[in-house]
């Protein structure tokens, strides 16, 4: 697949547990983009400016250790220099928020009328959780304004699921074989 120009640069924060999952997305979305930087770890050290970094992430207002930050609006806030993404399940994403208070005070953006979500590989707790490439892409495209530039994106991710899924029948059909010979 040849890389996405993506105007906005991406910085996927991945955590540890993350990186030998075979349902994560972060690693396709890092290799689809030309501008993309992939950090694992729990802990960041704050980069010498935050002007223009935007988190991607809902509010958290029954959380009464994050403090509510300011969430950024297209326009009056200037454009997003760099689209920061954690990759992590939603409790260790709020760790690395706790850990990382310089990450917590970002502005945020929440993703707008999302379409379902396609990753059928893995269950997600609420309707609106999304895997960390599906929330990117839709991120980025609603930060862009073109949709269509991250159409490829889509098309690697449903070959990414599809190949998941056929991995899971033929393991199920191998178990089911030895199970058979074994009685």
């Amino acid at each position: 697949m040849q890389p996405i120009s993506n105007p906005v640069p991406l910085l996927i924060l991945q955590h540890p547990d993350e990186v030998h999952q075979a349902k994560n997305t972060a690693a396709l979305l890092h290799r689809c983009l030309d501008h993309s930087t992939l950090q694992v770890g729990e802990q960041f050290a704050a980069p010498a400016t935050m002007a223009g970094m935007v988190l991607l992430y809902p509010d958290t207002p029954g959380d009464v250790r994050l403090p509510a930050p300011p969430t950024w609006r297209q326009g009056p806030d200037g454009p997003v220099q760099t689209l920061v993404v954690l990759d992590a399940t939603w409790r260790k994403s709020r760790r690395m928020l706790y850990l990382n208070p310089w990450l917590a005070a970002l502005p945020r953006l929440s993703l707008q009328a999302a379409p379902p979500s396609r990753y059928a590989i893995r269950r997600a707790q609420g309707e609106d959780q999304r895997s960390t490439l599906e929330a990117s892409a839709w991120a980025l495209a609603q930060l862009d304004g073109n949709t269509g530039r991250y159409a490829p994106l889509w098309r690697a991710m449903e070959g990414f699921v599809a190949l998941q899924q056929r991995l899971l029948r033929d393991g199920r059909a191998r178990r089911t074989q030895a199970a058979d010979h074994s009685s």
